[in-house]
C-alpha cells in the first residue's frame, strides 16, 4: 500500500484542525485520528493502534504522521543564570496515546490531540520530541528531558482508491 503524500496528509491535519475546540466522537485521542483515517480515506490496519507504515527515524516524520506514545513524559527545566530554577513536566500515554504530527521544529512538535484534558476537546499542544540542553544569549539554559517512547506511523492509502 502506498504511503500518503504531502497532500492527502494535509487533509488529515484539515480535519483535525476544522474541530479545534471542540470534542470529536467520545473524546478519546485515538477516535480523532480513527475518524480522521474514515473520513479522508485512509487505511487503517485491522491492529489496534496501528496507524500506518512504521517509520523508524524521527527525522523522517513529516507533517500528517501518527504518533503513537507510551509512557511518555518530558520535564522542561528552565535555569536563570542566577542560579534559580523553574521545572514543569507534561505526560502522554498512561499508558498509551495517539496524536497528529502538526510540525517539527527542533526539538519540538506541534501535535493535534484530544484527551489531554478533563474537556475532552481537540487541542493544538507543543512539547519537546529530543532529550536536549540549549542555551541563549541572555544565560538562560533550558532543558528538555523525555523518557518512555513513541512509535511514529505513516498513514496509507489503498493503491486502487
Amino acid at each position: 500500500m502506498p504511503d500518503v503524500n504531502a497532500q492527502q496528509a494535509q487533509r488529515l491535519i484539515n480535519f483535525a484542525t476544522e474541530r479545534l475546540g471542540r470534542v470529536e466522537g467520545d473524546g478519546q485521542c485515538w477516535t480523532l485520528v480513527d475518524n480522521a483515517f474514515r473520513h479522508v480515506g485512509f487505511n487503517k490496519p485491522a491492529s489496534t493502534y496501528v496507524w500506518g507504515r512504521v517509520i523508524n527515524n524521527l527525522s523522517d516524520a513529516r507533517p500528517g504522521d501518527v504518533f503513537q506514545f507510551t509512557r511518555y513524559e518530558v520535564t522542561v527545566r528552565v535555569t536563570q543564570p542566577d542560579g534559580s530554577w523553574e521545572e514543569q513536566t507534561m505526560s502522554r500515554g498512561e499508558p498509551r496515546h495517539t496524536a497528529i504530527l502538526e510540525s517539527v521544529n527542533g526539538n519540538r512538535a506541534t501535535f493535534l490531540e484530544s484527551n489531554v484534558t478533563d474537556d475532552q476537546t481537540v487541542k493544538r499542544n507543543g512539547f519537546g520530541i529530543r532529550t536536549a540542553t540549549t542555551t541563549d544569549d541572555a544565560g538562560v539554559r533550558t532543558s528538555t528531558t523525555v523518557s518512555g517512547s513513541f512509535t511514529i506511523y505513516r498513514p496509507q492509502v489503498s493503491a486502487n482508491p
